[in-house]
């Protein structure tokens, strides 16, 4: 049930990380305070539930960016100094990964599930 949730709320903080973002260009998310400031603390929320995620759910989901993730959460501290592997990550690490969530949870729903085993 935990990694339910853990999935579920990663996909909900990727699909807000979309949301947010999807109509500003780099210059504009940059220039952009609040709005950088709500999607580094979205970013921040995604990679600190990746982290917590059981290794085996981990190992499960090859297809997903672990270590990109782990990566991003290096580097969010001091966001200024890695403009661009953010803003790759909010354009494309994000997006890839709900995506593969999505398709994990029509292959495995057992990972999604909230029923108690």
């Amino acid at each position: 049930m935990l990694t339910a949730a853990l999935l579920g709320l990663m996909r909900q903080l990727g699909l807000d990380i979309i949301i947010l973002t999807e109509e500003l260009n780099e210059t504009e998310f940059l220039a952009s305070r609040f709005t950088r400031m709500q999607t580094l603390q979205l970013l921040k929320s995604f990679s600190q539930t990746a982290s917590n995620l059981p290794a085996e759910t981990r190992r499960s989901m090859k297809e997903i960016d672990w270590a990109g993730w782990s990566f991003l959460g290096r580097m969010l501290p001091e966001p200024s100094q890695h403009p661009f592997q953010i803003w790759v990550a909010i354009k494309e690490l994000t997006p890839m990964t709900v995506q593969h969530l999505d398709e994990y949870k029509r292959k495995q729903p057992q990972l999604f599930s909230m029923v108690p085993n």
